[in-house]
Formats: C-alpha cells, structure tokens, sequence
C-alpha cells in the first residue's frame, strides 16, 4: 500500500486499513502472519517533512527461543516516524544521531510505502526474546526432549574431575 503525497492538500491525512489476508508479505519465514494486520495513521506535513503516527494491530505466529515451539504473540505497537524526500540526503563525514534520526526514513518521489513501514513496525515490536512462556524449560541440551513436556532421557551426567575443585568450594561456601 503506498500514500500518495499528493493527498496531503490540508496537511493533514488520516488513514485506516485493513490487510486483505496475503496481501501483506513480512519477508520474514520466521514470522507468520496469523491475523490480518489492521493499521491506522495519521500523516501531517511539516514543510518538506511528512510525520507518520499511528499504530498497526496483528497477531503472528513465531517460534520459542528455548523450546522451538511455535505460538502465537498479540502485537500491537504504537509508532511515530518521520519521512523527508531523498533528495535532502546529503553524505556527510561525521554527523551525531540524535533519537529523532533513528525515527526517520525516506521516501522517493510522491509516495511512502506504508507496507515497508507496516513489517518494519512489526518486526522493531517484537521481543528480544521470544518466550512462549516466562517459565519455560527449554530443551534438554543433550538429548533434546522438551522439558515443558517429559523428563530428560539422557543418564545421569558423569562429572569432569578438572571441576572437583570448585564443587568443593562451592559446597563450603554453601555449608558456611
């Protein structure tokens, strides 16, 4: 989907829009779309600046760091960014990023891609790590049963005698 600039004629613009199911592709095999994503945004020109706020709602499907189970997350995040022609760009030896600069994007001509933003917004509001549950136990490094659902099959571990020192300390320190 993209916003045609030239709609912007009150410098104002609010837009709401509801993904038809395939039509939005997250580019992403990790991550599978399960709802629809609704998006809603305001856009508002600020001289040669156009300023995107809004929010996008979407339920995707992904895979639990621990466990590799798949589940399902709510997503829901807010965002603000702001849009400036190409054509300001200017390659420059040492510039300082302010928190507005990792907000900003470009556009090229007289349209924005809502849909760049949309899988952008999507993938920044997902969490660095992905849990199907807080608790969860993973999988068992050896044998690789998920511990959420049956017991390790693996033996009981034979220690390294190089450790036998600090098992030591260990259970001095906890005897103390």
């Amino acid at each position: 989907m993209y916003v045609d600039l030239a709609q912007l004629e009150q410098d104002e613009l609010c837009v709401e829009h509801e993904y038809a199911v395939g039509e939005l592709d997250l580019e992403d095999a990790e991550i599978v779309l399960c709802a629809p994503p609704r998006v809603r945004f305001r856009l508002q020109r600020l001289g040669m600046e156009i300023r995107i706020e809004g929010r996008i709602e979407t339920e995707i499907e992904v895979r639990c760091d621990r466990c590799l189970s798949a589940f399902r997350l709510p997503v829901r995040p807010d965002f603000d960014v702001f849009y400036a022609p190409i054509e300001v760009l200017k390659p420059e030896e040492e510039v300082e990023l302010t928190e507005r600069d990792l907000r900003f994007g470009f556009y090229q001509g007289e349209r924005i891609d809502i849909d760049a933003l949309v899988r952008e917004q999507i993938r920044l509001a997902l969490p660095f790590r992905l849990l199907c549950r807080e608790d969860c136990r993973g999988l068992c490094p050896h044998c690789g049963a998920d511990l959420n659902h049956e017991a390790c099959r693996c033996a009981s571990q034979e220690w390294d005698a190089r450790w036998a020192a600090l098992w030591d300390l260990k259970r001095r320190m906890e005897g103390v």
